[in-house]
């Protein structure tokens, strides 16, 4: 499994229009190919960090040219250009509960 964290920040006028953007446009964002999980994280300030994980290290970098195409339209909500960090993943564990599973 491979990462890519981006991090990027939001015009503090815009971020509800950030908000509104990635709900409409959450089909495109997770039509990367190879993409297994992707969250997403915003601080009171507008800062944005967006951890995607992928099968590997190539569906994480050929995965760009969406990327790129994406921040494109989200350009006139940012601060400067969204900035991306391939790394590997060295352990990952989900909590999450079985479908149909009783939450406790």
């Amino acid at each position: 499994m491979y990462a890519r964290l981006t991090t990027f920040r939001v015009k503090p006028d815009k971020m509800e229009d950030l908000l509104r953007w990635r709900e409409e446009n959450e089909a495109a964002i997770y039509a990367q190919p190879g993409l297994q999980q992707w969250i997403g994280l915003m601080d009171e300030e507008g800062e944005v960090f967006v951890l995607s994980l992928f099968d590997n290290e190539q569906s994480a970098r050929d995965s760009m040219t969406h990327v790129w195409a994406l921040w494109e339209e989200m350009a006139s909500m940012l601060q400067g250009t969204p900035t991306a960090r391939f790394l590997d993943v060295m352990a990952a564990k989900s909590f999450a509960a079985a479908p149909g599973a009783p939450m406790i």
